[in-house]
């Protein structure tokens, strides 16, 4: 009998399959961890207003080769004890095509579970470099 992955194992196992479709340019995988009711700051302090126009973006993005991509690196997940809610906090780094670094910075994740399991609520990134 498997034993039950934590809370917290749950969340940083749905980031790396992110990272791993971003990298895969899979717009399905990418698009599975997010929320109905996705709201995002993107790193320049644009507010991307919706799943549907986050998933929008990334569709443009994998369809252009010479897009800058990016990687999250988890820090700390923190879950919940009063709401079902986590917060994810991490470091970020964009890519240019040829794979040299971009630019980086912070971020911040809230998690929600849902009938479905966890899924994003909003995403606050911080460019710092």
């Amino acid at each position: 009998m498997a034993l039950a992955l934590s809370d917290e194992a749950v969340i940083r196992e749905a980031r790396k399959t992110s990272n791993t479709a971003i990298k895969q340019r899979d717009i399905k995988a990418f698009s599975a961890s997010l929320g109905d009711d996705l709201i995002v700051v993107r790193s320049d302090g644009s507010l991307v207003p919706s799943r549907a126009a986050y998933i929008e973006r990334f569709t443009g993005l994998f369809a252009d080769p010479k897009a800058i991509l990016f990687e999250r690196i988890t820090g700390k997940v923190e879950v919940s004890k009063a709401l079902p809610l986590a917060a994810e906090h991490g470091h970020w780094r964009a890519f240019n095509p040829d794979g040299s670094r971009a630019y980086s910075g912070t971020y911040m994740a809230m998690w929600r579970k849902t009938g479905v399991g966890w899924e994003i609520r909003s995403e606050l990134y911080v460019r710092l470099d």
